[in-house]
């Protein structure tokens, strides 16, 4: 094989070695990225539960204090 040849095989070689890592780099990025987005889901739905179980805390607790102290319901007027 000429000098040439060799060189061009080499090349190509260390090309196609460089093009597969880099592949399989982003592939595990985007895979992190993706379950990061799954982590923040996750997360969104802990809270909002937590939310809907504090609303419902809240709202036996107003309905236990109407029954003690009765407030008559007055909804605000806007003014035109």
């Amino acid at each position: 094989m000429s000098r040439a040849a060799k060189t061009t095989l080499g090349t190509s070689i260390a090309a196609t070695i460089s093009i597969v890592a880099g592949v399989h780099y982003l592939q595990i990025k985007e895979r992190e990225t993706m379950y990061k987005g799954v982590e923040r889901d996750d997360q969104r739905q802990k809270e909002k539960r937590q939310r809907m179980e504090d609303l419902a805390r809240n709202r036996e607790r107003e309905t236990a204090l109407r029954q003690l102290q009765p407030i008559p319901d007055h909804s605000p007027q806007r003014l035109a």
